[in-house]
Order: structure tokens, then C-alpha cells, then sequence
């Protein structure tokens, strides 16, 4: 992690900032980009590269600033187009789903998987919007600026058992590599399952 982290300080020093402020959402302003990561807002500072919390004077983790500065390197400026797909449908995938069930869609499963209310209050304190399609709750969040994710939770009936699953809207690996996008899956299933009413 720690080479691609020196690398993307290098990618993120050479942009020409308007422009990847336009394509990824962002905004800029004196030499500094403001990016929303779900309910958080961090400054990346340009063109001397580095991250830091607004509001916060803790260290920004590692993974957490690879994740903006990539955000930052590949954003296309496409717009999402409403389509919602798995993880498994993402560019290269397979190298990183097991992982992602693993930390991501089985740990809400197992806290959420009979208790679809306590989904709904803690999609709603995290500033989930409520989705109108199948499930018995679904909630979409804003993961970066132009990339939607969503989570959405089956209850189970007679033999067949519960399902919830994390969606990512279609454009996002215009955005970001797979492996960084099963990251911010991860971090919303945490943030979830922190947020659990019980």
C-alpha cells in the first residue's frame, strides 16, 4: 500500500486541478481540494500533496487517503447512470469478492439479516436516502461526489434465507480501481454496523 501511496502523491502533484475538481466533483480552491467521503469532508492539499481531515487533527488513515487520491487520479467526469450492479460485476472483481463478502456483505448479514427496522434507522442516521424498489429496506448513500452506493436487505421467509447486498452504480470504475470500491463497501457496512440501534 505504502508504494501506492507514494505514487498516487506523484499523480495527484501532476493534475491540473480545475480540471480533475470538475470530472470527480470536488471543489478547489486555493490550492486546496475538498472531497466528501460518505458524511466526512477531507482537504487534499496541491500541489504539495497531503490529506487531512476537516475538523479532525487525527492522521488521516492510509487507506483512506489512497482512496481520495485515487478518487482524484481517475475520475472521467461521467456522470452515474442509475444502473446498479454487484461487486462481482465490477472490472476484475473476482481477485477481491470473496474478500468483500467476507468484510463487507456478511457482517451486515449477521447483524441485520431478521432486523430490517434496524437497518432503516441506522441507513437514516448515516444520511441514506430511502430507495423505492424490492427489499425490506433499501438505502442509497453518496460514497464519493460521483459514486452512489446502496445497500439493500431480503428478509427471509420459510426455507429461503435473509440477503442483503451492497450495489455500486455501474459508472463507478470510471472512478476508482475494484479493489479501492470494495474498500468503500467496506467502509459503509462498518459505519452501518456501527450505527445499529440495538
Amino acid at each position: 500500500m505504502e508504494v501506492a501511496y507514494e505514487q498516487a502523491l506523484v499523480d495527484v502533484a501532476a493534475l491540473n486541478a480545475p480540471i480533475a475538481a470538475a470530472e470527480s466533483g470536488a471543489s478547489y480552491e486555493d490550492g486546496v481540494f475538498a472531497l466528501t467521503f460518505y458524511n466526512r469532508t477531507f482537504a487534499i492539499y496541491h500541489p504539495e500533496v497531503k490529506v487531512e481531515e476537516v475538523g479532525v487533527n487525527t492522521p488521516v488513515p492510509m487507506w483512506i487517503s489512497l482512496i481520495l487520491l485515487h478518487y482524484l487520479i481517475n475520475s472521467s467526469g461521467i456522470p452515474a447512470d442509475g444502473h446498479w450492479i454487484t461487486y462481482r460485476e465490477l472490472p476484475g472483481a473476482t481477485l477481491f469478492e470473496k474478500r468483500f463478502r467476507q468484510m463487507a456483505i456478511q457482517p451486515l448479514l449477521n447483524v441485520y439479516g431478521n432486523d430490517a427496522e434496524g437497518l432503516k434507522k441506522a441507513g437514516e442516521s448515516l444520511g441514506g436516502l430511502s430507495m423505492d424498489r424490492t427489499g425490506d429496506a433499501a438505502y442509497r448513500f453518496l460514497g464519493l461526489p460521483k459514486i452512489p452506493v446502496s445497500v439493500i436487505l431480503y428478509l427471509g421467509e420459510d426455507e429461503i434465507p435473509s440477503n442483503v447486498n451492497i450495489l455500486f452504480d455501474a459508472a463507478a470504475s470510471n472512478y476508482l480501481p475494484t479493489e479501492d470500491l470494495s474498500y468503500v463497501g467496506m467502509y459503509l457496512a462498518i459505519a452501518l454496523i456501527k450505527a445499529n440501534p440495538q
